[in-house]
């Protein structure tokens, strides 16, 4: 079922349900922005209503992703609603019934995250949802900073160890900095414990310091103005002639194959896209060479669908990751905001 049927506003009541994604789709003759937006609508929707949750993959970074092109689009506004009210019988005292089930740490506290920076993103303040989800999982975080019951199989980048939930957080409290939430004792004492895990838990991967150096474009507490051009570097490093990046090259020892096949050596659209997202966000020109050669590289790779492809580094039966890819391919082809 294609997922381009016409150019009516996707809604859930009219989504189409996604073909499975696979390295064989058929590339676009011609880029189009709209068509991935509708491909992201499709996918957030269509993972809504068949999961009943938010996950970092689909749904989750879709509400980052979205934000700017989409603030206003049926598909967006419903996942927003929706992920309120996944997290508001969890947080709210007004609205917590006995006997619900709280959803793992991994969920609660990227759905805080998410919501976060959507929130500031669309209305410039936190909504009190997200302000009551905030207050419960420094109620479930760890001395040490992180959440220890994050969810870790070894499936990168998101479910590998407890540094993406707490790069992610930090992420979201720099994004949030203009609301008077994160100046609450509540959030400063939480945050003086993010800083903590990260000072004893240097990140190891490239992914780790990619997204370290997404929140430095927010905040300038978490690393050194040398230590950002360092990553930097670093980041450039292991970008191809073609100006792609390979997402394998990002991880560490905690990505591991569950399928025992090699892991890929191409370049993707889901380590390329978030390169350039977060390089550009750490301070490198929108209009440096280098990304605009990973832009070119990200057009040329859209699918029929309108969306992009990644092979997963887990395991080869649902490749998840590509919609994340597309989340990420819209915030690293949009125009500098």
């Amino acid at each position: 079922m294609s997922l381009l049927a016409d150019d009516t506003a996707v809604t859930l009541e009219n989504y189409l349900a996604p073909e499975p994604l696979t390295a064989g789709e058929q590339l676009r003759s011609e880029f189009s922005f709209p068509a991935a937006t509708r491909a992201a609508d499709h996918a957030a929707m269509n993972w809504q209503q068949s999961h009943s949750c938010i996950t970092c993959h689909t749904n989750g970074f879709y509400l980052i992703g979205r934000a700017r092109s989409g603030s206003q689009a049926p598909a967006y506004l419903e996942a927003r609603n929706f992920a309120h009210d996944f997290i508001k019988p969890h947080v709210d005292p007004d609205h917590q019934k006995k006997g619900t089930r709280t959803p793992g740490a991994e969920a609660m506290v990227a759905t805080t995250a998410f919501l976060a920076i959507s929130d500031m993103k669309i209305k410039g303040a936190l909504s009190e949802t997200t302000r009551q989800a905030f207050d419960y999982i420094w109620r479930i975080q760890s001395d040490s900073g992180a959440w220890e019951k994050w969810i870790k199989c070894n499936w990168g980048p998101y479910e590998s160890d407890d540094h993406f939930g707490v790069s992610l957080v930090a992420l979201a409290l720099g994004v949030a900095s203009r609301d008077e939430y994160t100046q609450s004792p509540q959030a400063a004492e939480a945050d003086q414990r993010l800083k903590k895990f990260l000072r004893s838990h240097p990140p190891e991967s490239l992914h780790q310091k990619g997204m370290l150096l997404w929140a430095a474009g927010y905040r300038n507490d978490l690393v050194k103005k040398n230590v950002v051009k360092k990553w930097q570097d670093e980041l450039f490093s292991v970008q191809k002639l073609n100006g792609a990046w390979v997402l394998p090259e990002l991880g560490d020892r905690h990505w591991k194959r569950s399928d025992g096949k090699s892991q890929s050596t191409d370049p993707d659209a889901y380590a390329t896209a978030f390169a350039t997202h977060v390089l550009m966000k750490s301070g490198v020109e929108y209009s440096d060479a280098r990304l605009m050669k990973a832009r070119r590289w990200l057009m040329t790779q859209q699918r029929a669908s309108g969306r992009w492809y990644t092979r997963s580094p887990h395991k080869d039966n649902r490749h998840y990751i590509s919609n994340a890819a597309t989340s990420f391919a819209l915030l690293a082809l949009s125009p500098p905001e």
